[in-house]
């Protein structure tokens, strides 16, 4: 009988599978988690809560992104408290931030929305170097705007305890606020989720600027795939009589199109240019430094930007490490070099921690593609048994396949591993 049962097991577990259904990192990226394949939830409101803090304004052509911005989704009874953390880029309410929020509330949590680092407003409006990318100095940023965030919304929330959780950019930087909570003891986090995180900004930046720069040559180029995409969406919606999107769709379209990997990686790759861009600009504008603009020039509110994109080009996160975010922060400390910089903005750089914080839990991909083989191994080796690494899925492709829901849901719930 003990032998029956030793063999049922051993099949149960050898039959397991993990079901995602795209295997191919690129693919699973652009498409994400089809609508099947998804947890239910409710599309659950939040509220838009401002803080006026007393960094400098955004300068005239940018007046819209003035005034630090963040969102709450509130239980109305007490409840425990989790704080979401965006991705390279993202705003607060970013699709994935939403998706991610509302999941969250209806698992019981009430949740603070923070964007990344990376988020225009809050290079304008909460960080006081307006340089993002140094994981030290940009995590005691968020963390104290943790606090002040929390502060604004308490009349607002019960909460019993406090937690931490993001993906992406966002994954990193819950592990570093957990290191920094760990002394300062503000929050006390009960648990600390990580998903999809880097490993050092630095690899991932040039991993990000390679997908592009990789595998395209000349801006012609780019402009004929661009043009292709954009030929291929309007001929579907002719011949469907449609103009809704959805990931069916667009599957279809990568088929028809016949799309392949290095035009995949292509299409990834300027999604995160843009942002590269952006930043570029934006930090540029904000710390004077005069690579792109004329920090003596007088800006108005309806300011032409064709000049200043002209001037940034396709600059990539390469391009503004070097001439801008090194820059910025060698002004602020003479003995910076590169080297102490790329090493301080790696989750290596609080390494004790990390091994011996009982209280987080890592998520990411085999096949993750913001990391390097070392960076995985790095993370192998040193979460052990606090990490869990699906087969495939890609940079954030299967966030909210299923079975990951259930596996994040169970660990924030009751630490079950």
């Amino acid at each position: 009988m003990k032998k029956i049962i030793l063999i049922y097991i051993i099949i149960s577990l050898w039959s397991y599978g993990y079901d995602y259904p795209y295997t191919d990192p690129y693919l699973a990226t652009v498409l994400g988690t089809p609508t099947k394949n998804m947890v239910p939830f409710k599309n659950t409101d939040f509220k838009e809560i401002r803080l006026n803090l007393k960094n400098e304004k955004a300068p005239p052509n940018l007046w819209y992104l003035d005034g630090f911005r963040f969102g709450l989704m509130a239980q109305d009874q007490k409840a425990p408290l989790i704080f979401l953390l965006a991705g390279t880029g993202s705003k607060y309410n970013s699709r994935k931030m939403l998706t991610m929020s509302r999941i969250l509330y209806q698992n019981g949590f009430s949740v603070i929305m923070l964007p990344t680092s990376f988020d225009y407003n809050f290079i304008i409006s909460a960080s006081k170097t307006h340089a993002p990318g140094f994981l030290e100095k940009d995590s005691n940023e968020i963390y104290d705007i943790m606090g002040l965030a929390l502060n604004k919304v308490k009349d607002k929330i019960q909460y019993k305890e406090t937690y931490v959780t993001g993906y992406s950019l966002g994954g990193t930087i819950a592990l570093a606020v957990g290191e920094i909570d760990s002394r300062k003891k503000h929050f006390n986090f009960e648990r600390i989720l990580s998903i999809n995180p880097t490993v050092s900004l630095y690899d991932s930046a040039k991993l990000l600027d390679h997908l592009l720069d990789d595998n395209i040559k000349t801006e012609e180029e780019l402009d004929q795939l661009l043009q292709k995409i954009i030929l291929g969406i309007m001929q579907y919606s002719q011949e469907n009589g449609k103009m809704k999107i959805d990931e069916a769709t667009i599957y279809s379209l990568f088929k028809k199109l016949n799309m392949n990997d290095d035009e995949l990686k292509i299409l990834i790759g300027i999604t995160f240019r843009f942002v590269a861009i952006d930043v570029n600009y934006i930090s540029d504008l904000m710390t004077k430094t005069g690579i792109y603009t004329d920090p003596d020039k007088k800006l108005t509110k309806f300011q032409s930007m064709s000049e200043y994109y002209s001037a940034v080009n396709y600059s990539n996160f390469q391009n503004y490490i070097d001439r801008i975010g090194f820059e910025t922060y060698k002004r602020l400390d003479k003995t910076l070099t590169m080297e102490k910089m790329i090493k301080y903005s790696s989750l290596k750089s609080i390494e004790p921690y990390l091994k011996s914080a009982k209280n987080i839990m890592v998520i990411t991909n085999k096949d993750e593609l913001i990391l390097t083989p070392d960076n995985l191994k790095y993370l192998k080796d040193t979460m052990e048994n606090r990490i869990k690494i699906y087969p495939y899925g890609g940079h954030c492709g299967n966030i909210f396949y299923k079975d990951n829901i259930t596996f994040m849901m169970d660990y924030l719930k009751r630490g079950e591993l």
